[in-house]
């Protein structure tokens, strides 16, 4: 194509072919048009990159790991033919009535017509219960059929086309990821489902933004665009799969299992460990006397405190076929272990009622009499989960720098039956995003926008684990007969964000009274090492109307004023979140609300103070990251300008935390006695130094503060006017140990280009752009001035 043949020429022309290879093209003008490079050790700076005409931005290309929910399968022994039909009382379809699809499924609403594409790691289209022709996992939430145990999917009627970005195993990059999404839209789906991702802190930091965009507007990173649908995960309020056993003392002992565990002989049972009165090894709760456990076929053991990985090799050589693991944690779900770990051995799960009971059996049985469990039962019934109904730990967890809200909504994901791979079993309970996000997306008949709105606003808000509160919205996100715009409020970063509108329409055919009124979620620090999380601090909210009448078809404006809960430590970059709730006498929406309760252009950005976190005070400038730093001048000797090693090598660390999003951190060297005022001083200025400076000529420097040159600078998205992209190494994120070696006699032109230094004295000198600046005044940046660096070299 032209198009493509243009971009290579443009790059054939800039640079030499020998400083990069091509990965992969991207020639859709319609979705994305650009390269992905290999750059080789030839490239002398991959900023270089920028120089190319019509670049308009340049990301590198991470490796995303593959989906890693937390599993749990039977032996992987089964096949085709051999997959059983379980039948019993427990609810397996529970995870649909937790959304009220299965409302939708009896108005015959199903999925019929609706293209649904899936990147993820592939699919077993065998699988019989789906249909021999559609395949495992995170299908098996869309499209399952009612066959193996009874569940149906979300959309059993859609069209599913799987593409595979994983291979059988490792990760993935984002080249080959935001390739598959063009081709799924190329193709036509109304939907993508992906469930993966790696960190991200910026929209403009990840490639699939821009993508993104294009794909909503024809049709984790991909969900941190505001056009995508971004899911977290919630906890189902059963356990699915539980089956029974009987113990020699009458009593029936309930176990966790994807398949029911069947020995018609009794199987005596050994508490690892404390249970033979035999000493154990500090690492390996399962250390006993192998003589013991040779006619032993089962050993039960605290899985809260016990690790099987430790256990593993020590249970293979004493014959130790089935393993029982209990809990004495009340508060915590029980995550099954992932599929194919934990071969060749049966593993079950108890409850915590059923490991109370148990350990008390065991341990009130006198010294001669054995344990022993009966297996008959294949009936399948479910259990409550303590966890039910809350947000998984596991979950992702937002805003973005910019505050918009990921997620937008938690799904379904923590223990969910579902169909897996035959060589892996065949079906499997599994925990995490890659459940709640295909489980969303079997209700794609609306827009990205009419689905979030709605969602949204009629979702249910969850607690936190183990806490008695609403979980935060950066955690959790949220058939209506009224429609209530916008579906999120973003109050960004203001201790009292300006005044937000709501309108509210009434749909239905008869009048309504609507109440309004707030109701606050989890106050959490997004860096818990400075103080902990899952606070009760709450906005107040004042509503020009909390209470108001409409006719069918009329519609209103409230608007609201939220005052944010005080801050002390804005260095913990928290926020505060919750739900505005309209409600009628006959539904409830929710209208999620998120922000920072502090004006981010007002705090400090340096780290101070932070020895107790990281063991020193930064900033500093010293030869050691664990000890202080140098109070007026350090003497260093670093790498001479051929690569020489001096004897007595020295060299000088500036390191430094910034604790608030920005977009631009500069480092430069500058004269020991510049006039240059900074915010903080890193040593006294009081004491004037009689030092000569290095001999090297004063630049024009940046913001008219003269340097010897760039030691380093990091920056994304926004930068100054007259700051070279390629002076800069990284992107700054916030609350990330930073710092600057000199090790090699080098500093940096304002275009990048590296020049030789010589012997000699000067100061760093850091500065940060606060955010919401655009950087073209001195006052636009927090600054800090450190000690004398006497650098030698040869």
């Amino acid at each position: 194509m032209r198009f493509k043949a243009t971009l290579l020429n443009v790059l054939l022309l800039s640079l030499p072919i020998a400083v990069y290879q091509v990965r992969k093209e991207f020639n859709s003008a319609k979705f994305f048009y650009g390269l992905s490079l290999t750059l080789t050790d030839n490239a002398s700076d991959k900023t270089d990159l920028l120089k190319v005409s019509d670049v308009k931005s340049v990301w590198p290309v991470r490796v995303v790991p593959r989906p890693n929910p937390f599993a749990a399968a039977p032996p992987a022994s089964l096949s085709n033919g051999t997959l059983p039909h379980i039948k019993g009382s427990s609810d397996v379809n529970r995870p649909l009535k937790m959304a009220s699809v299965d409302k939708v499924h009896s108005q015959g609403i199903k999925g019929k017509g609706v293209k649904i594409g899936i990147i993820d790691t592939g699919v077993d289209y065998l699988h019989p219960s789906l249909g021999g022709g559609f395949g495992p996992g995170i299908i098996g939430m869309t499209d399952a059929s009612n066959q193996g145990f009874g569940f149906v999917g979300v959309a059993p009627e859609a069209i599913i086309g799987m593409y595979r970005v994983f291979g059988c195993e490792g990760d993935s990059g984002d080249d080959v990821i935001m390739a598959t999404m063009q081709q799924a839209a190329e193709d036509g789906v109304h939907l993508i489902s992906m469930s993966l991702g790696s960190i991200t802190y910026w929209e403009k930091a990840s490639p699939y933004v821009p993508l993104a965009q294009s794909i909503v507007e024809s049709v984790s990173a991909p969900g941190l665009a505001p056009e995508v649908l971004a899911v977290g995960s919630a906890e189902s309020k059963i356990y699915p799969t539980v089956y029974k056993a009987e113990n020699n003392l009458g009593r029936t002992l309930e176990y966790i299992s994807v398949l029911p565990f069947i020995s018609d002989k009794p199987i005596t049972i050994f508490e690892a460990g404390s249970g033979l009165n035999i000493p154990i090894t500090e690492e390996q709760t399962g250390g006993c006397d192998p003589s013991v456990w040779t006619a032993a076929q089962s050993a039960i053991t605290d899985g809260a405190q016990s690790c099987f990985n430790l256990q593993y090799a020590q249970l293979l050589a004493m014959n130790v076929t089935t393993v029982i693991y209990y809990t004495d944690d009340p508060d915590t779900p029980i995550l099954l272990a992932e599929a194919g770990t934990t071969d060749p051995f049966n593993i079950l799960f108890l409850g915590y009622n059923q490991s109370q009971q148990v350990v008390k059996d065991i341990a009130s049985l006198g010294s001669r009499q054995k344990y022993t469990l009966v297996f008959k039962s294949s009936m399948i019934q479910d259990s409550p989960n303590p966890a039910g109904h809350t947000i998984d730990y596991f979950s992702s967890i937002g805003p973005t720098i910019e505050m918009t809200q990921k997620p937008q909504l938690s799904s379904s994901g923590g223990n969910i039956l579902s169909t897996y791979p035959l060589s892996a079993g065949g079906y499997a309970v599994l925990s995490g995003t890659s459940m709640a996000t295909p489980f969303t997306a079997g209700q794609p008949e609306l827009s990205i926008a009419d689905i979030t709105s709605l969602i949204q606003s009629t979702a249910v808000p969850m607690k936190a684990q183990n806490l008695n509160i609403i979980s935060s919205v950066t955690q959790q996100g949220v058939a209506a007969d009224s429609q209530i715009s916008p579906s999120q409020l973003s109050l960004l970063d203001s201790p009292k964000p300006a005044k937000h509108s709501i309108t509210i329409k009434n749909t239905s055919s008869k009048a309504k009274v609507y109440s309004i009124s707030c109701l606050g979620a989890s106050y959490i620090r997004t860096v818990t090492n400075f103080t902990g999380g899952h606070e009760a601090k709450f906005a107040a909210a004042q509503f020009s109307k909390s209470k108001l009448s409409l006719q069918p078809g009329q519609s209103t404006t409230v608007e609201v004023q939220f005052t944010a809960p005080e801050e002390l430590h804005p260095e913990s970059e928290p926020i505060y979140s919750g739900y505005v709730k309209i409600a009628t006498n006959s539904s409830s929406y929710v209208v999620p609300y998120l922000g920072v309760p502090y004006t981010r252009n007002d705090v400090d950005y340096l780290g101070h103070n932070t020895t107790a976190w990281v063991g020193n005070d930064r900033p500093f400038v010293g030869p050691d990251v664990t000890k202080p730093g140098e109070s007026n001048i350090g003497n260093y000797s670093i790498l001479g300008r051929d690569g020489s090693v001096p004897a007595d090598l020295l060299v000088p660390i500036t390191g430094f935390i910034v604790v608030q999003p920005t977009n631009l951190v500069r480092l430069d060297a500058v004269p020991v006695n510049t006039s240059f005022v900074p915010t903080f001083y890193g040593f006294d200025p009081s004491i004037k130094s009689d030092v000569t400076d290095v001999d090297l000529p004063l630049l024009e420097g940046f913001l008219g503060v003269p340097t010897y040159g760039i030691l380093s600078a990091w920056g994304i998205g926004d930068i100054p006017p007259g700051i070279d992209p390629r002076t800069l190494v990284a992107w700054p994120n916030p609350n990330v140990l930073s710092g600057f070696i000199l090790e090699w006699p080098l500093f940096m032109f304002e275009n990048g280009t590296d020049f030789n230094i010589t012997s000699g004295p000067f100061r760093p000198l850091l500065r940060i752009l606060r955010y919401g600046n655009n950087g073209t005044s001195p006052d636009d940046h927090e600054s800090w001035l450190g000690p004398i660096i006497n650098a030698h070299t040869t």
